[in-house]
C-alpha cells in the first residue's frame, strides 16, 4: 500500500514541477512581450496576405458552423429547400437510415473493434 501511495505522489509531485517550469516560461514570455503593440503587430496575419478584419472576426460559437456554411453552400441550399420538413419523425428516419449505413459500412470494412 505504501509502494502505491509513494508512485502516486511522485507522479502528482512531477507535474507539480513540470506545471511549474510552463508557468515560469509563460511568464518569462509574457515579461519580454511588448506592453503597447503598434503597427504590424495590430494587423490580422493571414499568410502574408492582406485580409480584412470584418472577414477574420466570427462568433465562436458560429465557427465550425460558418465554415460548414460556407464550403458546403449549394449542397446545405438544396438539402434544406427540398428535404427540411421540420418534422421531427422525418429527421429520426434519416437518422436512422445514416446510422444504419453507417454500420453496414463499418461491417463490410471489417467489423466493429
Amino acid at each position: 500500500m505504501s509502494e502505491l501511495l509513494i508512485e502516486v505522489l511522485k507522479a502528482a509531485s512531477s507535474m507539480f514541477l513540470s506545471a511549474l517550469v510552463i508557468l515560469g516560461l509563460y511568464l518569462y514570455a509574457r515579461s519580454k512581450a511588448p506592453k503597447n503593440p503598434a503597427g504590424e503587430k495590430l494587423k490580422v496575419y493571414a499568410c502574408g496576405e492582406s485580409y480584412p478584419l470584418q472577414k477574420a472576426s466570427i462568433a465562436d460559437a458560429n465557427l465550425f458552423v460558418a465554415i460548414w456554411k460556407d464550403v458546403f453552400k449549394p449542397y446545405y441550399r438544396r438539402m434544406r429547400e427540398k428535404g427540411h420538413t421540420g418534422v421531427l419523425s422525418d429527421w429520426l428516419m434519416w437518422m436512422i437510415l445514416f446510422l444504419t449505413m453507417f454500420f453496414v459500412l463499418l461491417l463490410l470494412m471489417g467489423g466493429m473493434p
